[in-house]
């Protein structure tokens, strides 16, 4: 993975970031990756103002991808309990690349390459904290999403992911699965 001080980090676009600008409001993703690393127990608020900037909407970002082999990291060090959101975010990531493993054209080598080496322990981690964690409903259909991310089935991943909309009935509109609040 690329050092958290490589010079590469300010090109690698993300919501709010493009062309090494930033947005007022915008966060630079390695200060916030270098925080949440050293301080990985009480860093979840931080994690979660961080990732819709690396991955939101359908799209993944090129700090995304340089991102994933850390959350993967700090995933690895977390209890399994506390590892759920690194994990799913990982697996949004793959979501929005489509195919597992495929990045944007103009991502570099190493970048990618560390992305998708990434990608297997993420797997191994996920299925630990599925099978020996608590995890409502909504909770596991999100890490099962990330599952199929990782297994290679994005359409099936998207699918799980957008349960809430998809449990809708196509003729009357009445939801047919009841997901808590």
């Amino acid at each position: 993975m690329i050092s958290l001080d490589d010079p590469r980090w300010p090109e690698l676009d993300h919501r709010g970031w493009s062309k090494r600008k930033g947005a007022q409001d915008a966060l630079f993703v390695p200060d916030e990756l270098r925080y949440i690393a050293a301080h990985p127990a009480t860093s979840g608020e931080r994690f979660n103002d961080l990732w819709p900037y690396l991955c939101s909407e359908g799209t993944a970002w090129p700090a995304a991808y340089a991102s994933v082999p850390y959350l993967v990291a700090i995933a690895r060090g977390l209890p399994a309990a506390e590892r759920d959101d690194y994990l799913y975010v990982v697996g949004l990531v793959a979501i929005c690349s489509g195919e597992l493993g495929e990045v944007p054209d103009d991502l570099p080598d190493d970048i990618a390459g560390a992305y998708r080496n990434a990608l297997p322990e993420a797997l191994t981690l996920l299925a630990e904290t599925l099978t020996t964690a608590e995890h409502d409903q909504t909770a596991t259909r999100y890490l099962l999403a990330a599952m199929a991310a990782l297994k290679g089935h994005p359409e099936y991943a998207e699918i799980l992911n957008d349960l809430d909309v998809y449990a809708e009935c196509q003729s009357c509109g009445e939801h047919m699965l009841e997901l808590p609040e």
